[in-house]
């Protein structure tokens, strides 16, 4: 029997358009059977974020609404004065499908980005938003054997935008499980989506709310860079030639946030596209990013018909924050 496609773990603010353009890119590979959707969980963002994710799982997905044994609703920090992000305005105001109306119909941050992980046999954790509630999951009972056990790689993205939590960004960092990986600035700023070719690329949907994301991020027509879509594709595919890995370093967190890589004695490796392959890996990131998803074959089972064989996940409550 072929091994369950590793899971998705995703900790993200969505407030950059490479955020939109990966998690559409995460549902694509989902339904060609290279992936699994774990869990979103947004950080740092407001509550049309969330929704936002919500309302691209339900455009991804074919067939009824899976129950909560089979899909983990958006976890949300939701937090008192964080601001919604102008970019997901428009695709929420739109009245696209969507599952969650408040925040209640959401999922506790630290519970949802856990059983992420228990929802798969093996997982890929991305980071690319405040660290807050990743490291608040260390705290949980069995998490770290948990890690050790089922999560193959955590991968940090930096954008230039800090995180602001740089005492639980070291947490993680110092006491991972697991192998960790960097995905520097300059790795998403040397692979840029071409966004004169945006409607093209999404012509297959009469509307799209990556689409309105990325208009509505800034004025058009502007090239954005794939920080996170980068990230993605190592994620799931370590071995597909497109990278290469520095030797063993640690990540340099400023009080800010900021971070810099450091070679040396760590647990963390960088990053790095192949020179030669460069052009090959934008042209990879635009196309899975911007298909239609591939419909599921009658009888094989689950969304994408995956057939995946995950495991039940313990329940996640509700996000009862106000």
């Amino acid at each position: 029997m072929a091994d369950a496609p590793i899971g998705v773990v995703y900790n993200t603010s969505m407030t950059r358009p490479d955020a939109a353009l990966a998690l559409a890119a995460m549902y694509v590979m989902e339904s060609k059977k290279e992936s699994h959707m774990g869990s979103v969980c947004v950080v740092g963002a407001g509550f049309n974020a969330a929704v936002f994710c919500d309302i691209i799982g339900k455009m991804y997905t074919f067939g009824p609404a899976r129950n909560g044994n089979q899909a983990l609703a958006v976890g949300l920090a939701a937090e008192q004065g964080i601001p919604d992000s102008p970019m997901v305005k428009t695709a929420v105001e739109h009245n696209y499908p969507r599952t969650i109306q408040r925040v209640t119909d959401t999922s506790a941050p630290m519970e949802v980005l856990r059983n992420g992980v228990i929802f798969n046999t093996t997982s890929a954790v991305i980071l690319s938003g405040p660290a807050t509630y990743l490291a608040k999951t260390l705290d949980l009972l069995n998490v770290k054997d948990l890690y050790k056990d089922r999560v193959k790689r955590l991968i940090i993205v930096d954008s230039g935008t800090p995180y602001n939590d740089a005492a639980a960004l070291r947490r993680v960092i110092a006491e991972w499980p697991t192998p960790i990986f960097f995905c520097p600035k300059e790795v998403g700023d040397s692979l840029k989506f071409p966004g004169t070719q945006l409607d093209k690329d999404f012509s297959w949907a009469p509307s799209h709310p990556v689409v309105d994301a990325y208009k509505a991020y800034k004025p058009m027509p502007y090239d954005a860079p794939l920080y996170d879509l980068a990230a993605t594709h190592y994620a799931i595919q370590p071995d597909s030639g497109f990278f290469e890995l520095s030797a063993a370093g640690t990540i340099n967190i400023a009080n800010d946030g900021a971070m810099k890589f450091a070679p040396g004695s760590g647990n963390v490796k960088s990053i790095g596209i192949v020179p030669a392959k460069k052009d090959e890996l934008l042209t990879a990131l635009v196309d899975i990013a911007t298909a239609k998803p591939v419909a599921p074959v009658p009888g094989r089972g689950g969304r994408g018909g995956s057939g995946r064989g995950v495991i039940t996940p313990a329940i996640v409550p509700p996000n009862v924050n106000k």
